[in-house]
This record gives C-alpha cells, structure tokens and sequence, in this order.
C-alpha cells in the first residue's frame, strides 16, 4: 500500500548525466562563414563533421551573432554595439570580456573561457582568448572587432 502512495524512482548516476551529455554533442553540418554557405561533397551532399568540429562552429557562430539581431536567436550571441560604446578602451575590453564568457558560457560543453588579451590598432581591437570545453583539449580564439 505505501509504494502506491509514494513513487519510487531510481536516481541517475553520475555515468548516465555523462552520457546524456555525449548524446548532445552530435555531427553537425559544416559551414564555411568565407562563402556563407555549407561545404558540399562532390555528390552534392552536406558535409557533415564531429561533435568537436560541430561544438566550435557553435562558438563561432555565436561569436559572430550580434545579440538580438535577429528575432530567431533571441538571447543568442555576443553584445559587440553595447560593448563598443562604452566610453573608454578599457571599459570596451571589459564589455567584451563579459559579453563573450557570458554567451559562451550558456552551452554545457564550454567549461572555461579564459586567458584573455587585447590589442588596439586605431578602431580595430584585437581578441584573443582560449575555450576549454569540457570533453575535449581547449583551443585558441583569435577575433577583430571593429569600433
């Protein structure tokens, strides 16, 4: 009578969450941001890549989208408008710093974003940073924003 009354379900382990979390890092089509179109095979077909390949085409892409551009990514991408207008260089650095961990940050697999350095050369800033993921080696980010 007391199991009718309360439910008994099994906790997941720890192995389970880990597997679950493998499961969303799929193939994914691989698209080239110098044409702006997806890599084809020469049959005509989407070339598709590894969850890895697939987990950084993310980051770029969100690193490329300007925060609520477009009303199909709402909460997507980085704030650059809002970060350069800020009223000095140092506080555009720390804007951007903010904006790219925040928007990197809202994917599971991204376990650190950190080592940031910055560079002028007239309106241009130089960013580097590196992405640490949380299953696979951490790799190196290297953008231009204009102000």
């Amino acid at each position: 009578m007391a199991d009718e009354l309360y439910p008994v379900f099994d906790i997941p382990d720890i192995d389970e969450q880990e597997e679950a979390q493998e499961q969303t890092l799929k193939a994914g089509p691989l698209f080239d941001y110098e044409t702006g179109d997806f890599v084809m095979d020469g049959q005509n077909r989407v070339v598709y890549v590894d969850g890895r390949d697939n987990y950084m085409l993310w980051c770029l892409k969100t690193l490329n989208t300007q925060l609520g551009a477009c009303d199909s990514y709402p909460g997507y991408g980085i704030d650059v408008e809002g970060a350069t207008d800020q009223p000095t260089r140092e506080a555009v650095q720390s804007a951007m710093e903010r904006t790219i961990i925040e928007a990197l940050m809202e994917n599971p697999v991204t376990q650190h974003v950190r080592d940031f350095a910055f560079s002028w050369d007239a309106n241009e800033l130089y960013i580097t940073f590196v992405i640490e993921p949380t299953n696979w080696d951490a790799f190196d980010i290297n953008m231009t924003v204009v102000t």
